[in-house]
C-alpha cells in the first residue's frame, strides 16, 4: 500500500512551466523527491508491516537451533547409555552360603560351607556365638559360582589364592575340588551355636550344636534364641528345664542338631529332606555321624 503523495511546491502559487518530466530533474532536491505530474514530490513511504515481519521471523529461526540442542544433545544422549548401562553391568553380587557339615574332633577342626548363590565372599563372616571365640571373615578378592563349596581349617596351614581353588593340593585335609582357607583356632566338642552373617551384618543362616550328655555352655539356650529371633533357625520354643534333671529336657535339645557319637573321620551333615538348604534351618536337615566327605556337596 501506499500512502497519499506529499506534495513539495516550491512556490506559492502554480508553476509557469512544468518543475519536471522525468525523475531526474528532481534528483538534486534529495533521493526521494519524485517527478509526477510535471512536479517534484517526495516518494511514497513504504507499509512497515512486510519489512517488521521479515525482522521478526529472524527471531523465530534463532529458537529453533535452540530448541534442537536442548533435545538431541542435553536428554538424549547422557540420559541412559553412560550411566544406566555401563554402571549397572559390573556389579557382582554377593554369595549367599549355607553351612553344610562340621567336626569339632577332628586333628583340624573343620566346617563346610556351600553357596546356593555365587558371588563374592569378601566380608561374609561365621561367628559361634557360645564360648569358643571362634570369628572368620572371608577376605576381599574371592568370587565363587552356585554350588561351590568352602572347607574352614581352623589350625590349617594353607589358604588357596583367589582365582585357583586347588593351589592347595589335595593332600588331605585340603581338597582340590573345593575352596581351602585357614584360620588359627580351635573347637571344643560340647555344644556349639554357628551363625552365618552378610557383609552388611545381616543374618543368613545358622545352627546349633548339642550332645547327649556332658558340660553344655552356659551361653547355649541365648544362643538359640539369637537365631530364632534373627529367623535363621527353627521356631519351636526351646525347652530348657533344670529342674526335671534329665539332660534331654535341657539347652534346648529339643530343637538342635545332635552330634553326639563324632569321630576323627565322621562328620554330621546338611543333606536330609527334599530342602536341605532351606532357611530357616531345622535339625531334620541334619545327619545323625556319617563318614566325612568333605568337599564334596
Amino acid at each position: 500500500m501506499f500512502a497519499a503523495l506529499v506534495l513539495l511546491p516550491l512556490l506559492a502559487g502554480c508553476p509557469a512551466d512544468p518543475e519536471c518530466t522525468d525523475d531526474r530533474d528532481c534528483a538534486t532536491r534529495g533521493p526521494d523527491i519524485v517527478c509526477v505530474d510535471e512536479l517534484c514530490v517526495q516518494t511514497p513511504v513504504q507499509d512497515a508491516g512486510p519489512t517488521d515481519a521479515g525482522t521478526d521471523g529472524d527471531a523465530g529461526s534463532d529458537a529453533g537451533p535452540g530448541a534442537a540442542d536442548a533435545g538431541h544433545t542435553d536428554a538424549g544422549t547422557d540420559a541412559g547409555q553412560i550411566d544406566a548401562g555401563t554402571d549397572g553391568g559390573t556389579t557382582v553380587p554377593e554369595a549367599s552360603l549355607r553351612i553344610t557339615e562340621i567336626n569339632p574332633t577332628h586333628p583340624q577342626d573343620l566346617i563346610e560351607l556351600v553357596a546356593v548363590t555365587g558371588g563374592t565372599l569378601g566380608g561374609i563372616s561365621l561367628v559361634e556365638l557360645t564360648n569358643a571365640g571362634f570369628r572368620f571373615t572371608f577376605p576381599q578378592g574371592y568370587t565363587v559360582a552356585a554350588g561351590a563349596v568352602l572347607v574352614l581349617h581352623l589350625g590349617g596351614d594353607c589358604t588357596d589364592a583367589p582365582g585357583a581353588p586347588a593351589s592347595c593340593g589335595q593332600t588331605a585335609p585340603f581338597t582340590a575340588t573345593a575352596w581351602d582357607f585357614s584360620l588359627p583356632g580351635s573347637l571344643s566338642y560340647s555344644g556349639k551355636v554357628f551363625e552365618l552373617l552378610a557383609a552388611d551384618g545381616s543374618p543368613v543362616d545358622g545352627v546349633p550344636f548339642v550332645r547327649d550328655s556332658g558340660v553344655m555352655p552356659d551361653e547355649t539356650v541365648a544362643a538359640v534364641q539369637r537365631l530364632q529371633a534373627d529367623r535363621v533357625w527353627d521356631a519351636t520354643p526351646c525347652i530348657h528345664n533344670m529342674d526335671t534333671g534329665l539332660a534331654k529336657d535341657r539347652y534346648c535339645r529339643n530343637i538342635a542338631v545332635n552330634w553326639s557319637d563324632l569321630g576323627t573321620d565322621s562328620s554330621v551333615m546338611r543333606i536330609v529332606g527334599t530342602t536341605p538348604l532351606a532357611t530357616p534351618g531345622s535339625a531334620t536337615q541334619w545327619s545323625a555321624p556319617l563318614p566325612s566327605r568333605w568337599g564334596t556337596y
